[in-house]
Protein backbone atom coordinates (compact mmCIF):
# COMPACT_ATOMS: atom_id res chain seq x y z
CA UNK A 1 0.00 0.00 0.00
CA UNK A 2 1.08 3.47 -0.77
CA UNK A 3 2.21 5.85 1.74
CA UNK A 4 -0.23 7.62 4.10
CA UNK A 5 -0.02 11.03 4.61
CA UNK A 6 -2.10 13.59 6.85
CA UNK A 7 -2.77 17.19 6.77
CA UNK A 8 -5.23 19.49 7.83
CA UNK A 9 -8.85 19.16 6.19
CA UNK A 10 -9.89 21.37 4.08
CA UNK A 11 -13.57 22.34 3.31
CA UNK A 12 -13.19 21.27 -0.63
CA UNK A 13 -12.89 17.67 1.14
CA UNK A 14 -15.33 17.62 3.12
CA UNK A 15 -17.65 15.69 0.43
CA UNK A 16 -15.46 12.74 0.62
CA UNK A 17 -14.82 13.19 4.67
CA UNK A 18 -19.14 12.96 5.02
CA UNK A 19 -19.00 9.75 2.64
CA UNK A 20 -16.46 8.39 4.98
CA UNK A 21 -18.98 9.55 7.74
CA UNK A 22 -21.28 8.06 5.88
CA UNK A 23 -19.99 4.47 5.50
CA UNK A 24 -18.91 4.43 9.21
CA UNK A 25 -21.76 5.10 11.54
CA UNK A 26 -25.53 4.38 11.90
CA UNK A 27 -26.01 8.17 13.15
CA UNK A 28 -23.87 10.06 11.15
CA UNK A 29 -22.79 13.81 11.45
CA UNK A 30 -24.47 16.30 9.88
CA UNK A 31 -22.28 18.75 7.13
CA UNK A 32 -22.79 21.44 9.77
CA UNK A 33 -21.02 19.89 12.71
CA UNK A 34 -17.81 19.28 10.37
CA UNK A 35 -17.79 23.08 8.78
CA UNK A 36 -18.39 24.21 12.52
CA UNK A 37 -15.62 21.86 13.37
CA UNK A 38 -13.31 22.47 10.11
CA UNK A 39 -10.10 23.65 12.18
CA UNK A 40 -9.76 20.91 14.35
CA UNK A 41 -10.04 18.09 11.85
CA UNK A 42 -7.05 16.59 9.78
CA UNK A 43 -7.57 13.99 6.66
CA UNK A 44 -5.45 11.03 6.11
CA UNK A 45 -4.87 10.24 2.62
CA UNK A 46 -3.40 7.65 0.04
CA UNK A 47 -2.53 9.02 -3.36
CA UNK A 48 -4.46 11.69 -2.87
CA UNK A 49 -7.36 9.84 -2.02
CA UNK A 50 -9.37 10.51 1.46
CA UNK A 51 -9.53 7.37 3.29
CA UNK A 52 -10.10 8.58 6.75
CA UNK A 53 -10.47 11.51 9.80
CA UNK A 54 -9.67 12.72 12.89
CA UNK A 55 -11.32 15.85 15.23
CA UNK A 56 -9.42 16.60 17.79
CA UNK A 57 -10.78 20.12 20.17
CA UNK A 58 -7.88 20.99 22.24
CA UNK A 59 -8.18 23.30 25.49
CA UNK A 60 -4.98 24.26 27.50
CA UNK A 61 -3.06 21.45 28.16
CA UNK A 62 -6.19 18.77 27.38
CA UNK A 63 -7.04 17.17 23.43
CA UNK A 64 -10.48 15.36 23.47
CA UNK A 65 -10.66 13.52 20.19
CA UNK A 66 -14.38 14.36 19.22
CA UNK A 67 -14.64 11.84 15.65
CA UNK A 68 -12.71 9.18 14.07
CA UNK A 69 -13.34 7.44 11.09
CA UNK A 70 -11.58 5.70 8.17
CA UNK A 71 -12.85 4.50 5.04
CA UNK A 72 -14.32 0.67 5.45
CA UNK A 73 -11.87 -1.07 2.41
CA UNK A 74 -8.52 0.98 4.07
CA UNK A 75 -9.63 -0.67 8.08
CA UNK A 76 -6.84 -2.35 9.73
CA UNK A 77 -3.97 -0.85 7.61
CA UNK A 78 -2.49 1.86 9.69
CA UNK A 79 -4.85 4.68 8.70
CA UNK A 80 -6.28 4.95 11.97
CA UNK A 81 -2.64 4.46 13.83
CA UNK A 82 -1.36 7.21 11.83
CA UNK A 83 -4.31 9.05 12.33
CA UNK A 84 -3.99 9.23 16.30
CA UNK A 85 -0.06 9.47 15.67
CA UNK A 86 -0.58 12.57 14.74
CA UNK A 87 -3.26 13.60 17.01
CA UNK A 88 -0.65 13.04 20.55
CA UNK A 89 2.14 15.20 18.94
CA UNK A 90 -0.67 18.24 19.42
CA UNK A 91 1.00 19.74 22.68
CA UNK A 92 -1.10 18.70 25.28
CA UNK A 93 -0.55 16.20 28.28
CA UNK A 94 -3.83 14.51 28.78
CA UNK A 95 -5.83 12.68 25.59
CA UNK A 96 -9.56 12.32 25.90
CA UNK A 97 -12.32 10.10 24.08
CA UNK A 98 -14.85 8.40 24.34
CA UNK A 99 -15.77 4.83 22.20
CA UNK A 100 -18.63 2.64 22.10
CA UNK A 101 -18.99 -0.12 24.39
CA UNK A 102 -19.34 -2.60 21.39
CA UNK A 103 -16.38 -1.19 19.37
CA UNK A 104 -13.48 -3.50 20.14
CA UNK A 105 -11.45 -2.99 17.28
CA UNK A 106 -11.57 0.80 17.90
CA UNK A 107 -10.67 -0.08 21.81
CA UNK A 108 -7.78 -1.89 21.12
CA UNK A 109 -6.20 0.46 18.68
CA UNK A 110 -6.86 3.19 21.70
CA UNK A 111 -4.97 0.76 23.90
CA UNK A 112 -1.82 -0.08 22.25
CA UNK A 113 -1.15 3.26 21.97
CA UNK A 114 -1.65 4.00 26.18
CA UNK A 115 -5.26 4.56 25.94
CA UNK A 116 -6.80 3.28 29.61
CA UNK A 117 -10.39 3.16 30.11
CA UNK A 118 -11.24 5.47 33.50
CA UNK A 119 -15.11 5.72 33.39
CA UNK A 120 -18.47 4.70 31.30
CA UNK A 121 -21.21 6.81 30.15
CA UNK A 122 -24.47 4.94 30.39
CA UNK A 123 -26.85 5.21 27.11
CA UNK A 124 -24.28 7.89 25.51
CA UNK A 125 -25.13 6.99 22.22
CA UNK A 126 -28.50 8.62 20.65
CA UNK A 127 -29.38 5.92 18.45
CA UNK A 128 -29.59 2.80 19.97
CA UNK A 129 -28.33 3.95 24.12
CA UNK A 130 -24.86 2.12 23.78
CA UNK A 131 -22.34 2.87 26.70
CA UNK A 132 -19.50 5.31 26.19
CA UNK A 133 -16.57 3.85 27.88
CA UNK A 134 -14.27 7.15 28.13
CA UNK A 135 -10.66 6.54 27.65
CA UNK A 136 -7.25 8.58 28.56
CA UNK A 137 -3.52 8.46 27.45
CA UNK A 138 -1.33 11.07 29.89
CA UNK A 139 1.84 12.05 28.36
CA UNK A 140 5.02 11.28 30.50
CA UNK A 141 6.72 14.14 31.51
CA UNK A 142 9.73 14.57 29.84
Amino acid sequence: MSEISIKLLSEKELPDVIAIENLSFSSPWKPEQFIKNLPQFYCAKIENKIVGFIGVEKVQDEARVIHMAVHPIYRRKGVGKKLLTECLKLKANKFILEVRESNIAAQNLYKSFGFNKVSTRKEYYNDNNEDALIMIYEKKPS
